[in-house]
């Protein structure tokens, strides 16, 4: 999972998904690639592929795919691990 992770690009679209809208909440595609000036293609890669290796879940609302955390522990690892690169 933090192999996953280590693409600055998933990372920051996990970033997005739990601190800025909230442990619980999910986001359409459309709003993680504008929220984080991506084209949509690339979005779309990064989501599958954290999905792929459970790190995101989705569900589908007519034709909007939405996005949320699977594991809403995981930003509690994350933020250790930013604090502990931060004293290296």
């Amino acid at each position: 999972m933090l192999k996953v992770l280590s693409h600055p690009k998933r990372l920051a679209i996990v970033d997005l998904l739990g601190k800025t809208k909230g442990k619980d909440s999910q986001m359409s595609v459309t709003d993680i690639y504008q929220a984080l000036d991506l084209p949509q293609a690339i979005a779309s890669q990064h989501l599958i592929t954290l999905k792929d290796r459970g790190v995101l879940k989705s569900s589908k609302v007519g034709t909007k795919i939405y996005y949320s955390l699977a594991v809403p522990q995981l930003l509690k690892v994350i933020d250790t691990l930013e604090d502990y690169s931060g004293r290296l």
